[in-house]
């Protein structure tokens, strides 16, 4: 326990798992909950001028404050994130003191050749070389210089926010960059942040970690969950880097399965059943018969096919085109990128994320503004989604497309429409397993839509990356 009484993370996750209610690896072993508490003691010392803090959206009562336009692409206390270096270095003292690793300092980690960009300006880097054979080296980059505390405007693009990037291997591949964005919209406290650094230290330590990177896309997976993304953007790289335990005896904690972002049956689970028959209908029937006939037209297995060129077209009530074709989710036509990425829930309820997800409040926990024609959501509701602010601030708008409302299977996708940077299809699906396990799967295509978007496309990309990222711990 902290001095408070209140559980660690890890404390609690090793309780969940020591339930045994869902399949989601056995509980921590007594070696790595002594590891765990060994960093907690030296976090202690190391942490001792850098405080932690609540999640600033979160009431007494567990409701969801609303963020506020002027949090976006801010940080008024962006010193705050030295946390992340204190508790790296709590890390590092362990580690050391066990004798599993030796030390190195790297005054300028801009001089490291990387496996991948790592997207972010670097400085004083920490490197960690196990003497275990097989294990792989661990590396704490800064982002900000020593004594920096950071900026308080996060809009231009030399700002500097304290903070980490955590990679793995030699040549180092980037593993997490924490925060991923740092923002006051998107802080949900310190605790999060100091989970996250927690796990992905803990998976490669523990030889619970694996990537697979090849210009096809990059997958990884842990013990904690796993993802994959595919595109044409990615390095021309081939590699697959396995972490090894650090400690002779060690027993590594089994991962999750390992996400193919090449392989299509996705497809065939995520969009069973893509348009609620019964419910299209009604909605289809109760329009004027021209474009009754011309919508049911398109639905797969009806008079017509979906084909690349098969659009919504709903001007006859007055409303803008879907700017993408029905079926990219299936068939990403030329030039679209396609993202595939998912995460357990850990102790997750489908129905109380069912609700959460239906009413935006995932879109609302990953920073973004929402403004919704209809909450909860439904099939036509328009949203437009907004990231950024003042000159900066880009609304994103999009129509829902079809919402799955099964037993075991809950979600949506929705179109962009004029004036969204990009043009694609987002589909996010809560799956539950016949053991209880409930899973956050997201898939997306997309292609830039704008001048700007095409002009500052790695920009764009590393936005979505790191939208995507606040998707996936949304709802946990």
């Amino acid at each position: 326990m902290t001095d408070d009484e209140t559980p660690t993370w890890w404390q609690e996750h090793h309780a969940f798992l020591q339930e045994g209610e869902i399949d989601a690896g056995p509980p921590f072993s007594p070696q790595l909950l002594d590891l765990l508490a060994d960093v907690e003691r030296s976090f202690a010392v190391t942490g001792a001028d850098t405080p932690p803090w609540p999640d600033p959206h979160l009431g007494p009562d567990g409701e969801d404050i609303p963020v506020r336009e002027e949090e976006y692409s801010r940080c008024l206390d962006p010193g705050k994130h030295r946390i992340l270096a204190a508790r790296a270095e709590a890390w590092a003292q362990v580690l050391v003191a066990k004798g599993w690793a030796e030390r190195e300092e790297i005054a300028d980690s801009a001089a490291l050749t990387w496996l991948t960009d790592p997207l972010v300006t670097t400085h004083r880097a920490t490197v960690l070389r196990p003497h275990r054979p097989g294990a792989q080296p661990l590396l704490l980059a800064r982002t900000a210089p020593d004594g920096q505390d950071g900026d308080r405007d996060l809009a231009p693009a030399d700002a500097l926010l304290p903070g980490l990037v955590v990679g793995a291997g030699d040549p180092p591949l980037p593993v997490e960059t924490i925060p991923d964005c740092g923002c006051d919209a998107c802080d949900s406290g310190s605790r999060d942040l100091l989970e996250q650094l927690d796990q992905v230290i803990l998976s490669i330590v523990d030889g619970s970690y694996e990537a697979l990177i090849s210009p096809r896309g990059r997958s990884d997976r842990s013990s904690f969950g796993a993802s994959a993304g595919a595109g044409v953007d990615q390095p021309e790289v081939n590699a697959v880097l396995t972490a090894g335990p650090w400690v002779e005896g060690w027993t590594p904690r089994p991962m999750d399965p390992m996400l193919d972002p090449g392989e299509e049956p996705w497809a065939e689970e995520m969009l069973r059943e893509p348009w609620p028959s019964r419910r299209l209908d009604t909605v289809i029937w109760a329009l004027p018969s021209p474009l009754a006939r011309r919508l049911d037209a398109l639905r797969p297995g009806h008079a017509g096919t979906v084909t690349s060129r098969a659009y919504i077209a709903l001007e006859a009530v007055g409303e803008q085109e879907v700017t993408v074709p029905l079926d990219a989710l299936e068939n990403p036509p030329p030039g679209f990128r396609r993202l595939h990425r998912s995460t357990v829930l850990l102790g997750a309820d489908l129905e109380d994320a069912r609700a959460r997800l239906f009413r935006w409040n995932l879109h609302r926990r990953a920073g973004l503004g929402v403004s919704a024609s209809h909450t909860p959501l439904r099939e036509g509701a328009e949203v437009h989604l907004r990231i950024g602010a003042g000159p900066l601030r880009i609304t994103a708008p999009c129509r829902v497309l079809r919402v799955i409302d099964e037993p075991d299977r809950a979600g949506f996708a929705y179109g962009t429409l004029p004036g969204h940077p990009e043009a694609g299809i987002e589909q996010f699906l809560l799956t539950r397993t016949p053991t209880g396990l409930v899973r956050l799967h997201l898939d997306a295509v997309s292609r830039p839509a704008t001048w700007y978007a095409r002009l500052g496309a790695p920009a764009a990309r590393l936005v979505q990356s790191l939208v995507t990222t606040r998707y996936l711990r949304a709802l946990t």
